[in-house]
């Protein structure tokens, strides 16, 4: 079945996405509660109404083994049963088979068996890897679930979606080729399985390996399950991490054990003197009057409060996705809980996958708390390019101090013949980038070690003198020099568009032009040709037409390419936006954010704009924008 699976906001690996099933359109990223038919704690009915519940859950395997579960599903269908006309989704009875010895499932059958009471998205019988499988273990885990996956996608026919388990224990490279053997057999929906043992023994380091080793060989293009997952304190690394659905019978496990789920864990009812959750559930009843509740109406007032949590990060994590302060949303999770901390070292270890989908910059300025705060891989590799450009051509460096914004309040008369350069948290960058994403957008009272970069900095680059300058400002920024701002556009295009196009750009007669409303530099022409426009919110460029010929004609494709198939040419040529079924090819460099030249299969420039996906999420997506156009060639 086509998901129609589709990208609408994203914030590096986070998204949030929409897909389609024969019972309604999903967005992620989507909670689901596991609902156990023959004993539901809360109605249906009341999830939807109260929750916000688009998505369900429940375990074929219960239902075909319970006579009469069975009989109503095969006559009215699992919709019927569950009395609810939403997406729901199956799971086959991998943990029943896996804990219990006597329980015999035939695969196939329960494929089936769920096809035939008209599951949406249904489930393989996969082999549970546990994490202390031997290699050998993992490895049967892998090959069985793989071959059974094979067989069901072929049984079902496209009449259901099929989630396809991924396995493999810890072992990462298994992980890896299970992911790519899955979506080169046509999977479009994946789940990574396996997980709930490291979860439950907060071993979420391990867990992030899992996640990170089977995602990057997954098809980009597809929604992924995190089997199992369902507590608050592990969805905003999970969906960091590129997870896009979630299941969890914990709201009602937790509630009949007396334990209350909070966004930093999970508390002990009968140990708790206050109850900081203004949830409905908590507002109407007192934490002495839950205390005192028995039985069923203890259990039941504690699962709506966890569900009322669980929904609610859901939503938090949501906006964060919308607003561009993910990272920001994780790592505060990861501060207040040392084992989370340790999983952002193995986001280090994959920090060139995940620094393929990370965006140039972004609409929020960043805060800057500590060390870990500047190991995004984004922001690493925004750093690394910034340390490598040597602001000038002099063999004398000052080092400007003093406050932001540089180019409103520094008095340019102090300046000799020498290179200018600033000490910021994120080391030692030339001045002309300092109204730049992420140097002028970002807020902090953190430093790093600026003596060490300042000593590296000047034998990097063989300066023969070096001063200081400080503590003269001006108030406004009517004394630059038009030579400075031609320095900012060179500075800014090296670091942004290489250094081939850089020079591509800049060669001819090059001016500027500023806004009449604040004084700033806007644009850049070349003999009258509008090239290039400043973007005051991020300090970065957008390529206009002449600009992206000018590149196009002396930088060597595919640099900063996207070729565009014939049947979209047409809609592109007029400013219509490409969407990613029409990509042929693209420049593997390129990521969200990229300014990029949209041509036809000659090679002919026909537009140009910012890129939306990485290469290889353009060549997947069937559904969703590739390229927002920006400028293309107009009629007279």
């Amino acid at each position: 079945m086509d998901l129609k699976f589709q990208i609408l906001e994203r914030d590096g690996p986070g998204r949030i996405c929409s897909f389609e099933t024969r019972h309604g359109k999903v967005e992620t990223p989507v909670l689901m509660p596991v609902i156990n038919p023959r004993k539901m704690t809360l109605p249906v009915d009341e999830l939807v109404r109260k929750f916000g519940a688009k998505m369900l859950i429940t375990n074929s395997y219960i239902i075909e083994r319970d006579g009469e579960l069975k009989r109503r599903a095969a006559a009215g269908g699992l919709h019927s049963l569950l009395d609810f006309d939403g997406p729901i989704m199956t799971d086959s009875g991998t943990f029943q088979s896996h804990v219990y010895s006597d329980v015999d499932i035939d695969a196939d059958e329960i494929v089936d068996f769920q096809k035939s009471i008209g599951s949406d998205i249904l489930t393989v019988l996969d082999i549970f890897s546990e994490p202390d499988f031997s290699r050998k273990q993992a490895e049967r885990s892998v090959d069985l679930t793989c071959e059974r996956t094979v067989k069901a996608i072929a049984r079902v026919e496209g009449s259901s979606i099929v989630a396809c388990p991924v396995q493999g224990s810890l072992f990462e490279d298994l992980r890896h080729s299970a992911a790519v053997r899955l979506s080169e057999v046509g999977g479009n929906y994946f789940a990574v399985g396996g997980v709930v043992p490291l979860m439950e023994e907060g071993r979420y380091a391990e867990l992030a390996s899992v996640i990170l080793s089977s995602k990057s060989g997954l098809n980009p293009a597809a929604p992924v399950h995190l089997f199992g997952c369902g507590h608050p304190l592990i969805f905003p690394l999970a969906v960091l991490l590129g997870c896009d659905i979630f299941d969890s019978a914990s709201y009602v496990k937790y509630a009949r054990d007396d334990r209350m789920i909070f966004p930093d864990g999970t508390y002990d009812l009968n140990e708790m003197k206050y109850n900081p959750c203004l949830c409905p559930v908590c507002t109407a009843n007192t934490l002495k009057e839950i205390q005192s509740m028995s039985g069923d109406d203890r259990t039941g007032v504690l699962a709506r409060h966890n569900l009322h949590v669980l929904f609610s990060e859901i939503e938090r994590i949501r906006e964060a996705i919308h607003e561009e302060r993910l990272w920001d949303l994780a790592e505060s999770r990861a501060r207040s809980n040392p084992p989370l901390m340790e999983a952002f070292a193995v986001i280090k270890r994959y920090r060139n996958y995940i620094e393929r989908q990370e965006p140039l910059s972004r609409r929020r300025g960043l805060e800057i708390v500590d060390a870990l705060s500047l190991s995004r891989p984004s922001i690493e590799n925004c750093v690394a390019k910034a340390g490598a450009l040597r602001p000038g051509q002099s063999d004398r460096l000052a080092l400007i101090t003093g406050r932001k914004p540089y180019f409103t309040h520094f008095d340019f008369s102090l300046a000799r013949e020498e290179d200018l350069a600033v000490s910021t948290p994120f080391g030692i960058i030339p001045f002309s980038l300092t109204e730049s994403y992420p140097y002028a957008q970002s807020d902090t009272a953190w430093r790093g070690d600026t003596q060490v970069s300042l000593s590296s900095y000047i034998s990097g680059f063989n300066y023969r003198e070096f001063r200081i300058i400080e503590g003269k400002w001006s108030r406004r920024h009517s004394n630059v020099p038009l030579s400075f701002y031609l320095s900012l556009v060179r500075t800014v295009c090296r670091y942004q568009f290489g250094e081939a196009a850089a020079a591509a750009l800049l060669s001819g007669d090059i001016t500027v032009a500023f806004s009449k409303n604040t004084g700033k530099l806007r644009s850049v022409f070349d003999s009258g040709r509008h090239i290039l426009f400043f973007r005051p919110e991020d300090g970065l460029f957008s390529l206009k037409i002449a600009g992206a010929e000018k590149i196009a004609s002396a930088v060597p494709p595919p640099a900063m390419r996207v070729y565009c198939l014939p049947e979209a040419v047409p809609f592109v040529s007029a400013g219509k936006s490409l969407f990613s079924k029409f990509v042929s090819d693209a420049d593997d460099s390129l990521r969200p954010g990229s300014e990029c030249i949209v041509s036809d299969d000659t090679g002919k420039v026909i537009a140009c704009g910012s890129a939306l996906m990485n290469r290889e999420e353009m060549l997947s997506f069937k559904t969703g924008i590739a390229v927002s156009i920006r400028d293309y060639h107009r009629q007279p």
